[in-house]
């Protein structure tokens, strides 16, 4: 059991750090990983310890989804969460010091799909801020799109990741 976790905390440790894009110290993601790990023999009490009563309600109605919840909620600053694609673009912008993306086309677009979109949107990054691309992550349970900016040369371990701890994430296109 020992090697299973320290494997799974190895991973989940390399996951959140991709996620972040380095951005967490090391005690905070070893903080995130211990919550996932105590979540894997008790979803639901330890969603309730470090959310509280409604987050334990995920455990009932998606015991699948559970780690991919705690590392949404504790990585919550760097997804953009949203009902529609301008409001989402426009939290996209906002991830960057210094944007240099377009405005949203509202007047000025042919999207037919929410693929036509990324698609849109993965050419506005390449073109202004190459190193990154979007994944959609998770389940957002009371949105239309959980997204997270990553660096673009990371995605694909990324998603190589999530599929081996049973997280769900695909590629924005």
């Amino acid at each position: 059991m020992a090697t299973v976790s320290g494997s799974l905390a190895d991973h989940l440790a390399r996951l959140i750090g991709m996620l972040s894009c380095g951005d967490l110290d090391p005690h905070e993601t070893e903080r995130i990983v211990n919550i996932c790990i105590q979540a894997e023999d008790e979803p639901a009490e330890t969603l309730r310890k470090h959310y509280g009563a409604d987050a334990a309600k995920v455990a009932e109605y998606d015991p699948a989804g559970v780690m991919a919840f705690i590392v949404f909620v504790e990585l919550e600053d760097y997804f953009a969460v949203a009902d529609t694609v301008d409001e989402l673009y426009e939290q996209v912008v906002d991830a960057f010091e210094q944007p240099a993306l377009p405005d949203y086309p509202y007047d000025d677009n042919d999207f037919q799909t929410i693929s036509d979109f990324y698609r849109w949107v993965d050419g506005q990054l390449l073109a202004h801020h190459g190193k990154y691309r979007l994944i959609a992550f998770g389940e957002s349970y009371t949105n239309d799109f959980q997204v997270i900016l990553v660096y673009r040369e990371q995605a694909m371990d990324i998603l190589s990741l999530c599929k081996e701890l049973g997280l769900r994430a695909e590629l924005c296109d």
